[in-house]
């Protein structure tokens, strides 16, 4: 409810911000290793890791709020301040480490002020704040599961990153950097319209936003396109080849080309599948749990054979069953009396 104000919600959901921090930092330990320790860029990515679970809560208050527009800086500046870090610091992740860690602080303080300023439009009875309303912890936890499994875009590479030739991993998370800076502020602003649109649960709604998905997907399939063909292009490669110290654009701009359909249907399903999430998210999990098991089994069995494009095509693969999820009209609810 309106009445209830933003540090409230922040108190009520902090243990849950710290929970989900815990497993983070235990699941980046895992994956870097024991000797990483000794490298900087473990303890810059552990910051980083700790400030975005309070800065993602952060932002959701900010939305809460009204405040969507500066919202959208913690999303811009994430992908923006990896790209900058790689050219100003190459040959090696410490400089992606520290853009990530400078744009999430850039966000952070921006949303802020904003979240702890904002006051509850009414009160209790007695003049307190109203108490948070008993919530679903149920639903909360599939909402949870859906971002771990299907929203992360790296774990699985991570853990699989075996399977690469060597500087493959790091050629991929390159490429998405570059992929990910034309799709998450379309999506960030995708979510926030799309849950609203579909809070009454109306099939009016859910027709819309298949219209919607329809077009965003085309559109940002079309942008990371163009982002693609950028890189293939001399005078902008031999620019971002000169600024990293190596040839990066050549070995990066045939993923970004073939990163075009996950990002379409990323940008489609972050559209149409609000619906789901708004009014039953427990149906995402079966697709959620599906899309994981093929996507992990291209980029096993394909990577011989594809290289590197098996992490977009298996990307693309998960994308088409999320589809499988909302694409189908609701059914009308019985009249009662």
């Amino acid at each position: 409810p309106a009445q209830v104000p933003a540090r409230q919600l922040l108190r009520t959901e902090a243990s849950t911000c710290v929970v989900i921090t815990v497993i983070a930092l235990i699941a980046l330990a895992l994956i870097a290793g024991a000797d990483a320790l000794a490298d900087p860029t473990l303890w810059v990515f552990a910051a980083a890791v700790s400030l975005s679970t309070i800065g993602s809560a952060v932002r959701a208050l900010a939305e809460r709020a009204g405040q969507e527009r500066r919202g959208f800086v913690l999303e811009w500046a994430l992908p923006l301040g990896a790209i900058a870090g790689a050219l100003i610091r190459p040959h090696g992740a410490l400089g992606p480490a520290m853009g990530i860690l400078a744009g999430l602080i850039v966000g952070f303080v921006g949303l802020l002020p904003v979240v702890l300023s904002h006051r509850s439009k009414g009160t209790g009875t007695e003049g307190q704040a109203a108490p948070v309303e008993v919530v679903d912890r149920g639903r909360t936890r599939v909402l949870l599961f859906d971002a771990l499994v299907y929203t992360n875009l790296g774990l699985l590479e991570a853990g699989l990153s075996h399977v690469f030739a060597t500087g493959g991993f790091a050629l991929l998370n390159y490429a998405y950097l570059f992929v990910n800076a034309a799709l998450m502020v379309p999506s960030a602003a995708a979510t926030v319209v799309g849950l609203r649109a579909s809070a009454g649960g109306d099939p009016a709604a859910h027709a819309a936003l298949r219209r919607w998905a329809v077009i965003g997907g085309l559109v940002c399939a079309g942008l990371v396109i163009a982002v693609g063909l950028l890189l293939g292009w001399a005078p902008i490669a031999t620019r971002v080849d000169a600024a990293v110290g190596w040839s990066l654009a050549s070995g990066i701009g045939v993923v970004v080309l073939w990163s075009a359909p996950f990002a379409g249907l990323r940008l489609a399903n972050t559209i149409g599948r609000q619906f789901v999430i708004a009014t039953e998210p427990r149906r995402v999990v079966l697709w959620d749990l599906v899309g994981l098991a093929g996507r992990a089994l291209l980029l096993v069995f394909a990577m011989q054979w594809l290289g590197l494009l098996a992490s977009p095509i298996g990307l693309a693969f998960a994308e088409a069953v999320q589809l499988l999820a909302w694409w189908r009209r609701p059914q009308p609810r019985a009249a009662t009396a």
